[in-house]
């Protein structure tokens, strides 16, 4: 009898604290790899499509990386992160309504932004 099995998967592999490209706000910047697998057993066999991205954790804004960097920072090789990095895929869209378009700050239900004085 065998046991053969096939999904996909996630696996955070590195976190940090930084600032959000998307919304500038302090947050903690989670890097995880998706992947799908082939089981044998219940063990994973062998790994492809491996894709590597950061989450942010104050908006939930999602950020690509590269193979190279994110094959480096999950060997090890690498634990910073630069703005420069990161590509943005798609953030919540509650957390976007939340925040100024111009500048990042809270709208908490304002009006006019009271950093930077825009009108939403």
């Amino acid at each position: 009898m065998l046991i053969l099995g096939w999904g996909s998967s996630s696996k955070i592999i590195l976190e940090q604290a930084g600032i959000c490209k998307h919304c500038g706000h302090m947050c903690r910047l989670a890097v995880f790899m998706t992947y799908s697998y082939f089981s044998l057993f219940f063990i994973p066999f062998f790994k492809w499509g491996k894709q590597y991205y950061v989450r942010s954790s104050c908006c939930g804004a999602t950020y690509a990386i590269s193979p190279e960097m994110g094959k480096a920072i999950s060997k090890g090789g690498l634990d910073v992160l630069s703005h420069e990095e990161l590509t943005y895929i798609v953030g919540s869209a509650a957390s976007v309504d939340a925040y100024c378009g111009h500048c990042g700050a809270p709208k908490n239900g304002n009006a006019y932004c009271t950093k930077c004085g825009a009108k939403f």
